[in-house]
């Protein structure tokens, strides 16, 4: 339900000092758990970019199940707590699919210590027996169970696949960030279903939404790392006896870019507000945010690289572990024309 009123300026100002105390949290756990030269040394092995013990420690504090209900043991949290997370997760480098479990666990409302991931497009279904193929699934080499939406004689039918059941198929593939994608084939395999008709659709939609909705909020935390290091090196770098920083062309692109992170994160909160009070503007303002870190926040650790210079085309620096975390998880949003016409639309009928 929609809220009747508006929030007050001390409701307002109590949520924005719980979510910076919950941000302050996160990053002094995850500089303890995690460093972004270990994501660095990642991409130098022969295994996919995931390790399994920081996994196990973002599990055991309970950040996966940060939206689901206390009542079936989760934290019972807000969508702006998620993306709190998420961009704290972006900003430490860490390797872990928590948007997406985050969905996962909302959507089926339970708290699992297995890995579920949503599959976003749309199966077939004959009888319980769910067959298609999605390709390129971040994370589908290491998850547990799917969460896939199929269609049974025109019917959405939301359920639960187990990978290890007879027909599920999973090719490794090697995106920029060496994550352990697959692309996932199910051939007749079994589906527990846990919703039917335009309920199971509509679940399916939101948690495909909250999923994306968390991943721009860890670009975020993506970029803002990368520009924070950049305006670092810029005011360390001298040439001509003078801090590199304080030329105009750099110094305003680093302005610029730190403009597009504060829009980008603006509009993560505002959309993000508007999921938890099913706001009927709650999918357009979502599109928003996507469509803006597609075509904007992704630039930002290009311009940061940019600054380093030569040195940050090197495999030795860290630069290019950002470069590559932000051009994957870009992929994880969706078409970028989709979600301009989204938004097109929604500004046209708000202007008549």
């Amino acid at each position: 339900m929609t809220r009747d009123t508006p929030p007050s300026l001390h409701e307002i100002a109590d949520t924005a000092a719980e979510l910076a105390e919950l941000r302050t949290t996160a990053d002094d756990i995850l500089a303890q758990a995690w460093t972004t030269e270990r994501a660095r040394v990642l991409l130098d092995g022969p295994d996919p970019a995931f390790d399994e013990n920081v996994w196990k420690t973002v599990v055991d504090m309970g950040w996966p199940d940060v939206l689901v209900a206390e009542t079936r043991g989760g934290g019972g949290g807000t969508l702006r707590e998620l993306c709190v997370l998420a961009e704290a997760s972006g900003a430490a480098a860490l390797p872990v699919p928590l948007a997406a479990a985050a969905a996962a666990n909302w959507c089926e409302q339970r708290s699992s210590g297995e890995l579920t991931l949503v599959l976003d497009e749309v199966g077939t279904l004959v009888g319980d027996e769910v067959s298609g193929t999605w390709p390129i699934v971040p994370f589908g080499g290491v998850a547990d169970r799917l969460l896939v939406l199929a269609h049974r004689d025109g019917e959405p039918v939301l359920g639960v696949v187990e990978v290890g059941d007879r027909g599920v198929q999973r090719a490794p593939e090697q995106p920029l960030d060496h994550g352990p994608s697959a692309t996932i084939s199910l051939e007749r395999t079994p589906l527990r279903p846990i919703a039917t008709g335009a309920g199971a659709a509509t679940r399916h939609h939101e948690a495909v939404s909250r999923s994306r909705l968390a991943t721009v909020a860890e670009l975020v935390g993506i970029a803002s790392s990368a520009n924070d290091a950049a305006v670092d090196y810029a005011k360390m770098r001298k040439t001509f006896g003078q801090p590199i920083g304080a030329r105009q062309a750099i110094k305003h692109r680093l302005v610029d870019q730190r403009c597009v992170i504060e829009i980008a994160r603006a509009l993560v909160n505002r959309a993000a507000d508007a999921c938890e009070l099913q706001h009927p503007d709650a999918e357009p303002l979502v599109s928003l945010a996507v469509f803006w870190a597609i075509d904007s926040l992704r630039r930002v650790p290009e311009g940061a690289t940019q600054v380093f210079g030569g040195i940050a085309y090197t495999w030795e620096h860290q630069a290019h572990v950002h470069l590559r975390r932000a051009a994957t998880r870009v992929t994880m949003l969706g078409s970028r024309s989709a979600h301009r016409a989204v938004v097109s639309d929604w500004l046209r009928t708000r202007s008549r």
